[in-house]
């Protein structure tokens, strides 16, 4: 198992890709702590996990408050005695044209998609630092990496936290942690009920590979640059589009 005896902090994970990735994670062996905000969905994937054997920490918090996150990191700490994996992939997703965005609107993808990151990032990376290893994945958007219409907040967030990733790699590979990104094209999870089947069919009709992703496949991914066989790579943004964006 690529993960047995490692503990992950994966925000964002009482659903779609973090759901996801938590339940492949417990499968190669790691405990796993699941964030959220809705508790019911939080205690849910913890039966899940617990299910295939592996000790779960279910926690609410908002990544966009520091506080709240640093208390997170500090249970998880006691919980399990080490942490060694952050998968940073708490977000929102949401449509506006630039003209009708509100103030509100663009503070909260910045706050929860780039900050969020920030504060994730700050609460466990002195661990990792103090026993010389750690993984940290960043689950963006290819929206970073190229621009769509009605998500100039989206693709800040995010293209700000590519920014970020590459910038801490350097900063941190001595001291045997590693940083990197996953950039998803558009995959099936609950961030699809903000689109009308319209807008779903025509994006996946630019798809090359004919379909969008599913959150297993960003998982895998998740679970590479987690693993000790990606101790090589940092300061790296994976495209997951379906050929997208080449």
């Amino acid at each position: 198992m690529r993960l047995n005896g490692k503990t992950a902090l994966i925000t964002g994970s009482s659903s779609g890709i973090g759901r996801a990735t938590a339940l492949l994670f417990a499968r190669e062996g790691a405990d796993v702590v699941i964030n959220g905000r809705d508790e019911k969905k939080i205690a849910s994937v913890v039966k899940e996990v617990e299910a295939l054997g592996r000790r779960a920490l279910g926690i609410r918090a908002d990544v966009g408050s520091f506080t709240e996150v640093n208390a997170m990191a500090e249970r998880a700490l006691k919980e399990f005695g080490h942490l060694d994996i952050l998968v940073s992939n708490a977000g929102v997703f949401h449509h506006q044209s630039f003209l009708a965005m509100t103030d509100e609107e663009w503070d909260e993808v910045l706050t929860v998609d780039l900050k969020g990151t920030f504060n994730s990032v700050r609460a466990v990376i002195g661990s990792m630092l103090a026993q010389k290893w750690g993984r940290i994945v960043c689950v963006t958007a290819i929206s970073g990496l190229t621009g769509y219409p009605n998500m100039t907040h989206i693709a800040a967030a995010k293209t700000g936290t590519h920014g970020f990733v590459k910038a801490l790699a350097r900063e941190v590979a001595s001291a045997g942690v590693t940083v990197n990104v996953i950039a998803p094209g558009l995959v099936d999870t609950p961030i699809l009920v903000n689109m009308t089947e319209d807008e779903i069919a025509r994006y996946t009709r630019a798809i090359p590979v004919g379909r969008i992703g599913k959150p297993g496949e960003i998982a895998e991914a998740c679970a590479y640059f987690a693993s000790d066989q990606a101790a090589y790579v940092t300061g790296q943004i994976l495209n997951m589009s379906g050929g997208s964006l080449i």
